[in-house]
């Protein structure tokens, strides 16, 4: 049977300006009828497009295509490993990048549940590298190796600011910064990197807004500051019997911008142990 470029823009529901324009690629070799002057095709041109249309929704370019067009059965099959090969590693990086979006999406619903509560749980063990220590720049050397494997290895990361104890006890507003990921995750993607580990432990934890540059004193004063990550969770290891057990760490969970502000929003974990009683 013969088709006219209308006829094969129908059967394939695309427009026949996409019809020349596979024409223009090399999948089609249309004869002119000299009656009427119109391009006519024939079934194996429509078989050709068929398969053009499969492999185009998996990402193959034109190239791709026309080469495969060329080739002998055993070549073809040992491509279209190969590419299976390479769609099955994105496949597992979009469902690794899905699980950190669903993550991130009940964190900031908890936002809302939780309100600024100080609340007390048995915080996740976390695995983290820094990029930041104390204000001095570490991206050299094996620290920089550490960092950007991390990065490459593990997709399901996020950003940290870490605070030593002696700083929060000392209500100095000094931190390091860099990126971290539970380490049922890290295990998950075989991070061997040397890394930090923050180990679970129960924990003081709090949800806070503060400012994205978060020294930004128009926003919001140091006093408030120190206030909402240090002072009231003195306050309240001092009226529930705790005292400190490790660093602070705030995980970065959200930027917004609310009242014309650029903001960030961290969840405060402070590791705490109970006073043990004096017999």
């Amino acid at each position: 049977m013969e088709y006219t470029t209308n006829d094969l823009s129908r059967i394939l529901d695309v427009s026949t300006n996409t019809i020349r324009r596979f024409e223009e690629k090399g999948y089609l070799n249309a004869i002119r009828n000299t009656e009427n002057g119109y391009r006519q095709f024939d079934s194996s041109d429509v078989e050709k497009l068929m398969y053009v249309g499969k492999y185009r929704r998996v990402g193959f370019g034109h190239k791709d295509i026309v080469d495969l067009l060329q080739q002998d059965i055993d070549s073809a099959r040992k491509f279209l490993v190969e590419r299976k090969a390479r769609l099955d590693a994105q496949i597992a990086e979009y469902k690794a990048l899905s699980h950190m979006l669903k993550d991130d999406i009940a964190l900031i619903k908890r936002i809302r549940e939780y309100g600024s509560d100080l609340f007390e749980l048995e915080c996740s063990p976390f695995h983290y590298v820094l990029y930041q220590r104390r204000g001095a720049l570490c991206t050299e050397g094996t620290q920089g190796r550490e960092l950007h494997s991390f990065l490459s290895i593990c997709p399901e990361y996020e950003y940290i600011y870490l605070f030593d104890r002696e700083d929060v006890k000392a209500r100095n507003l000094i931190w390091s910064a860099g990126v971290a990921a539970n380490q049922l995750v890290t295990g998950k993607y075989n991070v061997d990197t040397p890394v930090e580990a923050y180990e679970q432990h129960l924990c003081l934890m709090r949800f806070v807004r503060v400012p994205l540059d978060i020294l930004n004193e128009a926003q919001m004063t140091s006093a408030e500051l120190k206030k909402r990550l240090f002072d009231d969770f003195s306050d309240y290891m001092d009226g529930h019997g705790y005292v400190p057990a490790g660093d602070m760490l705030a995980l970065k969970i959200g930027f917004s911008r609310e009242e014309d502000q650029e903001w960030q929003y961290l969840l405060i974990h402070f590791p705490v142990d109970k006073i043990q009683e004096q017999a």
